[in-house]
């Protein structure tokens, strides 16, 4: 087994945006990039639902699915 390397400076930088920012850091150590359009999917699924409980004739429909 090999040593694990100290983490990079932008690794450290990317840390500091808690669970995001350690997605974001393991996906480039872990050449993990089959996950990015899972997350790009994920990331829009939640902006839209944010964004359609800001329209109050949508709102009651978006709680009733949670």
């Amino acid at each position: 087994m090999s040593e694990p390397s100290a983490p990079s400076a932008m690794e450290t930088w990317l840390l500091r945006f808690g669970t995001a920012g350690a997605l974001v850091a393991m996906l480039g150590r872990g050449k993990r990039w089959w996950m990015v359009p899972l997350v790009l999917v994920l990331l829009l699924v939640a902006i839209g639902l944010l964004f359609l409980q800001s329209i109050h004739y949508v709102a009651p429909f978006i709680y009733m699915v949670f």
